[in-house]
């Protein structure tokens, strides 16, 4: 919990205003892309990925759109999408890294993800106040994730034959 003190009005507003501009960046890409793609998706173009890209995005937009009725009451949500697009950022990183993708996703896609996990996370800690060793293992997922996925591409070229 907050550690059973109020939170003052500032902050709340705050974390209502952090979720309507998340959300905003949530779909921004959903529209972009339209206009876009090389910023967004990676070749070969598989528009069923696509879509998926698009419902997670559109999930977590809505996800907080619908938290900022009490922020403090919903704040694992604020949580939980932080987590998850910090992941997703991971994993865009790695893709960047290994599979030389349109470099246009690092001044695009990334900075965009990056910030709104870092902004839900820091909203998060001030609507609550997590255990640092929970702090600490949500970080160190996020960072080692892009090692998760060599060493699962790693394993899949070792046992699955293309």
């Amino acid at each position: 919990m907050n550690d059973g003190r109020p939170l003052d009005t500032a902050t709340l507003r705050g974390a209502r205003a952090v979720a309507i501009v998340c959300a905003a960046m949530f779909f921004a890409p959903i529209v972009l892309s339209i206009a876009f793609p090389a910023a967004f998706f990676y070749p070969p173009f598989n528009v069923v990925y696509e879509r998926m890209l698009g419902a997670l995005l559109l999930a977590f937009g809505l996800g907080l759109l619908l938290s900022m009725r009490d922020p403090a009451r919903n704040a694992g949500v604020y949580a939980v999408i932080g987590l998850a697009t910090g992941s997703l950022t991971a994993a865009i990183v790695y893709a960047l890294v290994v599979e030389g993708a349109d470099p246009l996703h690092w001044f695009v896609q990334v900075p965009i993800l990056a910030a709104v996990s870092v902004t839900l996370v820091v909203t998060y800690t001030r609507l609550r106040r997590p255990h640092p060793i929970v702090v600490r293992i949500v970080t160190a997922a996020v960072l080692l994730l892009p090692l998760g996925l060599y060493l699962y591409d790693a394993a899949y070229r070792a046992f699955v034959r293309r």
